[in-house]
């Protein structure tokens, strides 16, 4: 069910002091939460985690995977054995600058025009506050230039000061000319400004355009000189005319980014700073219609995805267009309307130009959903929603429900969806990806996602599943498991008979175990089911190598400590599924067919005539015959303790990414947190020491590698205090 940004921005602040403190007098897990109180579409991290407000007296940090030639500081700390460990193998970091701030939240892309640049973004903090940062490589990842990409300008400034300082939610995407685009939501930390913007860069993201934001009636970017074109970049702007952070005005929010030809027949259309239509500066126009999707949290209380496409580079962009319609499979909107929304992520087929959009849907009785709808005529319109899959996600733990007051207490945002043994924040978003082949596999589209079906609220075991459709959509094949480890729920009913399977004690529409009367933590909802995998993107090549990439925490077998001991111990945690590494999977999609690279139990499935309700188990997905025949392999050359990425380990961002480029090599960007420690009880600490840093890695996108193996030294991992002062410096 869906909330509306006031309960987003400002409720939110309230249910977190006073949960706190009433869940501090009692560890006991508690009643079921009403699914619409906290299971709907929720702001972006970058929003939620503005800024770094900490400094706690050494300034320095743990600085793993340089490259040899990066300049070095006359560092005075000790280098730790972690430290030492991380600086072997192929991983490169490419944040080059020492801030010892965390980056997080990532996506890449390659030049089509030259395979050797490779130009990525992320969250980043390194000065202090959320900002966007960009990564640009020219001799094939082995180094980075890196930086923030300018602060959108407003004129006139109004309660901006003259520019947006605070943005993230990064996507980047090229266009078939070489030109790179970064898509940001940009905001005040102060009150309820926002924007949605694309830059351009044209060096393969050296240096990037800087959107110009026209706010009231000024009719210029700046002042005199400035020959930018009003409007350049700007997608979307809400200004806050009271000053408050109140949630007075409508908020952008999650917006990804994707380029392709306009389809036959589509002419270039451009727009003047009002998003009304202009003629086109023929001299201007792209090669490529750019797409932005993204959703909108509107003061009525709806979330919708919305779209805007731009035909001259980013200049100027046409007017949002709700585009998540409507289904009888969709509850609880006006009407029969799919409203309540979240990680909408857009994919444009190569050749034909061909739009297709997934995204998550709140409007259910029980479970949410994948939904996707597509365009062949250049987003001027669309067909369905059409349903994909139910996403089990009532049944994941969450902060301060069902007894894990230990993520409240850490700062954690009341009902966020976490797993055992962390408190950072998660989600079961993925990504949609289009064949970029033609004939039979023109109209394919291969969408990843996660959730808990094969976990309980007491112990997660969140898995990834692959999803296809031959037919464009409108209809889908699946569950496949993407991971290979053991997955096997084994919950069974309480001592009163009640509460089998995945839900252990839920009652339906709602979220926690439904009573306390009983003690859940003693019966068979608690177990090792197996490990935790989450965040997953795909990314197909031009011969039909399907790559998926991934978190996952298989290796950690039998881990018993960890930074926070209250998030590790008895009932709330278990030993093992605590350190992270990150992973890919492999098929090569050789036939357009309902079976290649799909689970013997993948079968298609039925689009709804009425709102789902998937019931109790066993539900698709369960069991062995669920899993697919993807070639699992690691790709980080060590763990992460996510109890590290940030302060008290409450954020790591909200998605990875992958992408192929034309010479079919694989790049993984993801946020790694090996350079992290501990420094919460280093009084006078300033920076702290939590952080997190992006990583790259290539690889071939047919032969990935193999599985590594646990290691004795992947136990230092555990618990790292961040390093003292060298002894006689």
């Amino acid at each position: 069910m869906k909330r509306n940004i006031a309960y987003v921005l400002m409720a939110l602040v309230l249910i977190l002091s006073s949960a706190s403190a009433a869940f501090a007098q009692d560890a006991a897990p508690t009643d079921p939460i009403a699914k619409g109180t906290v299971g709907g579409p929720q702001t972006s991290g970058i929003y939620d985690f503005k800024e770094v407000l900490a400094g706690t007296g050494l300034t320095e940090c743990p600085q793993a995977g340089f490259p040899p030639e990066q300049p070095k500081p006359l560092d005075i700390r000790q280098q730790d054995k972690v430290e030492q460990i991380s600086n072997g193998g192929d991983d490169r970091r490419a944040n080059s600058e020492y801030s010892c701030f965390p980056q997080n939240e990532t996506s890449i892309a390659v030049n089509p025009k030259n395979q050797r640049n490779i130009v990525a973004g992320a969250n980043d903090y390194r000065n202090g506050t959320g900002s966007s940062g960009f990564y640009a490589s020219t001799d094939g990842g082995n180094q980075w230039y890196n930086g923030i990409i300018p602060y959108p300008s407003v004129n006139s400034a109004g309660t901006t000061q003259g520019f947006l300082v605070s943005g993230g939610d990064p996507a980047l995407v090229f266009d078939r000319a070489g030109v790179v685009y970064y898509a940001q939501i940009a905001f005040n930390r102060d009150d309820d400004t926002n924007a949605l913007t694309v830059q351009r860069s044209t060096n393969g993201g050296f240096t990037w355009s800087r959107a110009c934001i026209i706010n009231g009636t000024a009719t210029a970017c700046g002042g005199n000189g400035d020959p930018r074109l009003p409007g350049d970049g700007v997608v979307s702007f809400f200004h806050d005319a009271d000053r408050l952070a109140n949630g007075s005005v409508s908020f952008n929010d999650k917006e990804y980014i994707a380029a392709g030809p306009r389809p036959a027949g589509v002419s270039p259309q451009c727009f003047d700073a009002a998003h009304a239509p202009v003629a086109c500066d023929l001299a201007r126009v792209g090669v490529d219609r750019i797409y932005v999707t993204w959703t909108l949290f509107a003061t009525n209380g709806t979330s919708e995805i919305n779209m805007s496409f731009s035909d001259d580079q980013g200049r100027s962009w046409s007017p949002r267009k709700v585009i998540n319609g409507s289904a009888a499979f969709c509850a609880f909107g006006v009407g029969t309307n799919c409203d309540s929304n979240q990680f909408s992520v857009p994919t444009v087929h190569p050749v034909t130009g061909l739009l297709g959009v997934a995204f998550e849907n709140f409007n259910t009785p029980d479970e949410n959903q994948y939904l996707f709808v597509r365009s062949a005529d250049g987003g001027n319109t669309f067909q369905g929603p059409f349903f994909v899959t139910p996403v089990f996600d009532l049944n994941y733990p969450r902060a301060g429900v069902s007894g894990r007051v230990d993520c409240t207490a850490r700062g954690q945002q009341f009902g966020r969806v976490v797993y055992t043994n962390n408190c950072f924040r998660s989600n079961p978003g993925g990504n949609v990806v289009v064949d970029k082949r033609g004939g039979d596999f023109a109209d394919d589209f291969y969408l990843v996602m996660s959730d808990n079906r094969n976990g309980t609220v007491y112990s997660s075991n969140a898995d990834i599943f692959l999803f296809k459709s031959i037919d464009g959509g409108s209809t889908w094949i699946g569950p496949t498991r993407v991971n290979n480890d053991r997955s096997q729920l084994t919950a069974g009913a309480d001592q009163f008979g009640f509460g089998s399977g995945r839900d252990c004690l839920r009652p339906a529409g709602s979220i926690g175990f439904g009573g306390t009367s009983a003690n859940p933590f003693s019966g068979p909802c608690v177990g090792d089911f197996g490990a935790d995998q989450w965040w997953p993107w795909a990314d197909i090549s031009a011969r039909g190598d399907l790559n998926i990439v991934f978190y996952d925490r298989r290796l950690d077998l039998n881990s018993a400590t960890g930074e926070w001991p209250t998030s590790r111990a008895a009932p709330i945690g278990r030993p093992g599924n605590y350190l992270v590494w990150f992973w890919g999977a492999q098929c090569s999609v050789t036939s357009s067919n309902a079976t290649t690279c799909m689970a013997p139990g993948a079968g298609v499935i039925p689009q709804p005539t009425a709102p789902v309700d998937p019931g109790a188990d066993p539900v698709p997905g369960q069991g062995d015959s669920y899993l697919g025949p993807l070639n699992n392999f690691t790709i980080s050359d060590v763990p992460s303790n996510f109890d590290y990425t940030f302060r008290a380990g409450i954020f790591a961002g909200d998605y990875n990414n992958v992408t192929i480029g034309p010479d079919n090599q694989a790049w993984g960007f993801w946020t790694d947190a090996r350079n992290g420690r501990s420094s919460r009880t280093q009084a006078g600490r300033n920076p702290l020491c939590e952080q997190a840093d992006v990583f790259v890695d290539g690889f071939s996108s047919q032969a990935g590698g193999g599985a590594d193996k646990p290691k004795q030294t992947d136990a230092l991992f555990l618990v790292t205090l961040c390093p003292e002062a060298a002894a006689g410096k």
